[in-house]
Formats: structure tokens, C-alpha cells, sequence
């Protein structure tokens, strides 16, 4: 698009691809999506910072230096990927803008339109400026279409956004677009390059900067044959339900996805993996003051572990430990409207109190860090924490 003399050169970025003038190579650019949550990627058997991965691909995608690079990023994501790929598009022009695809998608759409945008693991619905629901695609196109359908609510027209490279969005897009029919909802399947063309065609000024919208004081039901009994996947979001609850603190949270598990965690805390030092590999998201964490721990056991099998398991591997580290122990706790064993971990002037149980074939711990005495400041999002954490199946 060309405004007052100044021409706009749009890159798609995400979820599974970055086109603009040009595509980088396959391997860079998939490396560059997989890492990008990480500060070392491993690229041609090579351990490479991350921002310099993104670097290159920017180098690929932009060959040529450009004045304004509007870089299309999915609804979604958190600020920190905004920010890192916003740093590299930064090498490369003057200025960068970055919008949602939800808000591209809709301009010169009439009437309330809602965007449903897939995603590799997860569906999520926007309608009025923000995401309203958030489906996990657990089980077959069915199950997470009708659920999809469900979340949609009031609309009069809706886009199903299929992001190019995205593995089966294609034939789910299609079943979602088949449930909303059938309701009596007009429905658009948006084309590969629909995004890209919007965004240049757009005359709305390229102002806007997404940030996330999240609904406060309610939860989003996760609705799949496969796990309707567990409590939602979601981004930061609240159940879609017509019932008041008490206001809830005004925290931002996105998806966290770990090797078989998905978790929400606070959107604006930093990731690290931890795999030395005492206890088990884990994740670590740090508050910015670095007062309180949410830890996230998996592993593999066999199809049908019981509670109490888990709670015999780590009784025994607790007995071993020094003395006086972990207390509290109790088998058959509830955490989050789930089944749970809990205990406290006490080390280096900080407690983490833990909560266990086991989803599908993965068992979970999920950690509230704090300062002794201080569990309260981390309450809230390790409830929501260990509410919303899942296998990936």
C-alpha cells in the first residue's frame, strides 16, 4: 500500500511460516518458529542464538532494505515474540508495525464478524477487539469443530482463518465452516493469501500495536470428547457463561507449549528451561522482579496411572531426599477443581508449593514459587496454571 509517498511492505509472520518479498530457506525458517520462544536454537547441528536466527530470516524475507515493513503476526501470540521478531524486522527497515491478523481480516467486513483463527495446537475465536474462546485441537475435526462452533457466539458473519502451513488446517476449517452453516452462520473461508492482500489493500492508518485482550473474571471451558472433563487451554481468556463471578486480578496470560504439555502462564514473564542444579528439568516463567515463578515438570508414565499410583511414586522418591526440603505431603489433595497430590519444596530462601496429577500418559508438576509465606502473590496464575495445563495427545 502506498500512503502520502510512503510504501509498506508486509510480511506474514506466523504461526508456521514468514512470507514477504521473499521466502527464506525451509530449514531456516522452520528453525526460526520452533526456537522462538528459546535464546539458543540448534540450526544445521549448530547451537545459534535465536535473535540471530530470526536475523537471517528477515535478511531472506526482506533482500532489500525497506522504509516501513508491516510485519502480520497471529492474534494470539504474546509480547515477547512480537518483540523478537519485531528486533529483527528492525534490521531491516526504518520502521516496523505490527498488526493481528484478526484485526487485518476483518477491515471492510460489515456487520459483528468473528475470526476464527487456527493454530497448530489450538483454535482460537476473536470477535469485538479481543479473543473469546480458545479450543484445544484434542480429537477428531468433529469433536474441536463443534466446540469451535460453540465459542463463536453472537455473530452475524464469520472467517476461518486456515494460516498457510499450518498441518490439517485446511480439513478443519472445513468442518468448522460446516458447523457454523448449519447454524445459520454466514461463514468465509479465507484463502492463503487473503492476509497478505488485506494488509496491503488496507487504507486504515498502521498504527496499531496488538496487544492482548483478555477477558477478566470468567474461564473458557476447553470442549473435546477427549478431555471434557479438564478445565481449559486457553490464552488468558474466561469461560464464555452467564454467570457473574468475582473479579479476578487483571493479569495477561498466553500458551505455554512444552514438549507433550500445553499450560497458561503470564504472558509478559520469562521462559527458561532449567536442567541442572537439585530436582527434576523443568520450566521455569519468571516475574520481571523475579519475586515469585510458575514451574511447569512432565513425564511419561503408562496409560492409566491413578492418583494413587503417582502419589506412592513420589512418597518414595521424597523419603529419599535430605531432610526437611519437602513437607506437607498430602496424597489426595484438590487444587484448581482438580485431584491432586500437593507438598512444599523449601530451598535457598524460597518455597514452591507443587501439584501433581496425571493427564492421558503425562504426569504434570506444576509449581507456585514465592518467598516463605508469600504464596498468596502467586495464587492467582498457578491456580490458573494448574487449571489449565494438558497433554498434547
Amino acid at each position: 500500500m502506498d500512503r502520502a509517498g510512503v510504501t509498506d511492505t508486509v510480511v506474514e509472520v506466523g504461526p508456521a511460516a514468514v512470507r514477504g518479498q521473499a521466502r527464506a530457506e525451509h530449514h531456516l525458517e522452520s528453525t526460526a518458529l520452533e526456537y522462538i520462544d528459546d535464546e539458543i536454537a540448534v540450526l544445521d547441528e549448530q547451537p545459534v542464538a535465536v535473535p540471530a536466527v530470526w536475523r537471517q530470516v528477515f535478511s531472506a524475507v526482506l533482500p532489500e532494505r525497506v522504509e516501513t515493513a508491516v510485519l502480520v503476526c497471529p492474534t494470539w501470540w504474546p509480547p515477547p515474540r512480537i518483540a523478537r521478531v519485531r528486533e529483527a524486522a528492525a534490521a531491516r527497515s526504518t520502521k516496523v508495525v505490527v498488526l493481528q491478523r484478526a484485526d487485518v481480516l476483518v477491515v471492510d467486513v460489515p456487520g459483528v464478524p468473528a475470526v476464527v483463527e487456527i493454530a497448530p495446537e489450538f483454535v482460537v475465536v476473536w470477535r469485538s477487539g479481543g479473543v473469546v474462546a480458545a479450543v484445544p485441537r484434542l480429537g477428531d475435526d468433529a469433536d474441536v469443530a463443534r466446540s469451535v462452533a460453540d465459542g463463536v457466539g453472537p455473530a452475524t458473519t464469520v472467517l476461518v482463518d486456515a494460516p498457510l502451513g499450518v498441518a490439517g488446517a485446511v480439513e478443519l476449517a472445513l468442518a468448522i465452516s460446516g458447523y457454523l452453516r448449519a447454524d445459520g452462520v454466514a461463514v468465509t473461508t479465507v484463502a492463503p493469501d487473503r492476509v497478505l492482500a488485506a494488509a496491503r489493500d488496507s487504507q486504515t492508518p498502521l498504527a496499531h500495536e496488538p496487544a492482548p485482550t483478555w477477558p477478566r473474571g470468567r474461564r473458557i471451558a476447553a470442549l473435546t470428547a477427549v478431555a471434557a472433563s479438564v478445565a481449559l487451554l486457553c490464552l488468558g481468556l474466561g469461560f464464555v457463561s452467564g454467570t457473574d463471578e468475582p473479579e479476578e486480578p487483571d493479569v495477561p496470560m498466553t500458551l505455554l507449549v512444552e514438549g507433550r504439555v500445553a499450560v497458561k502462564v503470564p504472558a509478559l514473564w520469562q521462559v527458561q528451561r532449567i536442567t541442572s542444579g537439585p530436582g527434576s528439568a523443568r520450566v521455569q516463567v519468571m516475574a520481571p522482579d523475579n519475586s515469585t515463578a510458575v514451574l511447569l515438570t512432565q513425564s511419561q508414565v503408562r496409560w492409566g496411572e491413578t492418583l494413587s499410583a503417582t502419589s506412592a511414586t513420589l512418597r518414595s522418591a521424597l523419603d529419599d531426599q535430605q531432610p526437611g526440603v519437602f513437607s506437607g505431603f498430602k496424597p489426595d489433595d484438590r487444587r484448581a477443581d482438580r485431584p491432586a497430590t500437593t507438598y512444599r519444596e523449601r530451598r535457598g530462601g524460597r518455597q514452591i508449593d507443587w501439584t501433581v496429577f496425571v493427564d492421558d500418559t503425562v504426569r504434570i508438576g506444576i509449581g507456585c514459587q514465592s518467598a516463605p509465606g508469600g504464596e498468596d502473590a502467586v495464587r492467582y496464575v498457578c491456580e490458573e496454571a494448574i487449571r489449565s495445563a494438558h497433554a498434547l495427545v
